[in-house]
């Protein structure tokens, strides 16, 4: 606790003072490979048609609309995803009348993107039609391998969902609703759902989860429990679970094991979900304790990692034993980022920067970037190793990935 208290001290003491120079280096890898006249990669635009994964990299995404579009207001005419790799563009795609964020995916370095309309889903990679979907639907799950396409979609209107391959319906649930991971191993293709069924006078909801199209496993909660998510790893179920009212009883469940968290009777659970690190599943969440906030990644031994505020942190990443996180004032914006037991400004003058989610941030090889759109403007910036890296276009970030 020291440390902590410690931490945050020096923070308020460096926003006070005078502005400290950036860190001016990009990570070792960076390289910024050969442009094409169109402003992208000529070799990256190539390759996709082949699905192979991209070079090392920066990787971020974004929603992007003409200079006098006011997107805003709700003019979203000629919206279209772009992709960027270490600031510059190398591919971009139209999203048609109804632009959606959810519908922007960076798979191996490419931009996947779905558009959905006049009762069909239309797939591209890089701008280039991949896939024809013969109903309108929500991609939450969505893996590529090889020349395969293997996609989970939400139906609207509460119509249920589809597990395709290569667009041809495997598994339907004209009820459920997407929950969980969409993951793919050595024991098959792995995704859950959810159905509100009633028990007596409540109402709760049923977990089913799959091995394709063969259903593995049907688990309910317990009375007052709560299910945060859910996952198959090796053939063996995953699941972050509350067995009661108290947030005292949340576990880790490894199949039929259960494993007690160390949470405070006093400790509100704000979010828990699974995620791999360091070779096993453990739980990363977020919750509240009187006035503190809690960023933690829990697993069968206690705590792995815990950063606890009274400031604004968005989310936390971790990488071979080592944090990263944003420090947000009362009205999100992006002032600090913290890299081990390093404090970076990430302040620029007269900018309003912030995190739209935290898809928009990665840690990996000890490089933590972020995108952070600029929110009363078009003046984006690109978090890179303490470096603000300008990306100006008239729209906003919707994710990031690194590649190594």
């Amino acid at each position: 606790m020291r440390r902590i208290v410690f931490l945050l001290a020096a923070a308020a003491a460096f926003l006070s003072c005078a502005k400290i120079p950036l860190i001016d280096t990009m990570p070792r890898w960076y390289s910024p490979g050969p442009r094409s006249r169109g402003g992208g990669y000529a070799a990256g635009r190539d390759s996709s048609a082949r699905n192979t994964p991209a070079g090392k990299g920066v990787y971020i995404a974004a929603l992007r609309f003409p200079e006098w579009a006011s997107w805003r207001d709700g003019d979203f005419r000629g919206a279209e995803a772009v992709l960027f790799r270490d600031s510059v563009e190398i591919a971009h795609c139209a999203m048609g009348a109804r632009p959606d964020p959810d519908r922007i995916h960076i798979i191996d370095g490419h931009l996947w993107t779905d558009v959905a309309g006049e009762g069909q889903t239309q797939v591209f990679c890089d701008g280039k039609h991949r896939l024809t979907i013969p109903d309108e639907e929500l991609l939450k799950g969505f893996l590529i391998k090889n020349d395969t396409i293997l996609t989970l979609g939400q139906r609207p209107g509460g119509r249920g969902l589809c597990y395709r391959v290569n667009g041809r319906e495997v598994f339907s649930s004209g009820a459920g609703t997407v929950f969980g991971h969409f993951e793919r191993d050595t024991s098959g293709t792995h995704f859950s759902y959810g159905i509100s069924i009633r028990k007596g006078d409540a109402v709760t909801t049923e977990y089913h989860i799959m091995n394709g199209a063969d259903e593995i496993a049907t688990i309910t909660p317990n009375k007052g429990g709560v299910i945060y998510d859910i996952c198959v790893r090796d053939g063996t179920v995953y699941r972050s679970e509350r067995r009661g009212e108290s947030p005292s009883s949340l576990c880790l469940v490894i199949g039929d094991s259960y494993h007690s968290m160390d949470v405070s009777d006093g400790e509100d659970i704000l979010l828990c979900r699974l995620i791999d690190y360091e070779g096993e599943t453990m739980m990363k969440g977020s919750s509240m304790f009187g006035t503190l906030l809690r960023h933690w990644i829990r697993y069968k031994g206690g705590i792995r990692h815990q950063v606890i505020s009274t400031q604004g942190v968005p989310d936390i990443y971790a990488d071979a034993g080592k944090l990263a996180h944003l420090i947000t004032n009362r009205d999100g914006r992006v002032m600090m980022a913290a890299i081990g037991e390093e404090t970076i400004s990430a302040q620029e003058d007269s900018l309003y920067l912030r995190i739209r989610s935290s898809s928009c941030a990665d840690f990996r090889g000890g490089t933590f970037a972020a995108a952070l759109s600029d929110t009363s403007g078009r003046k984006h910036r690109l978090l890179l190793n303490g470096r603000l890296v300008p990306l100006e276009f008239n729209g906003y970030f919707t994710s990031l990935k690194i590649i190594q």
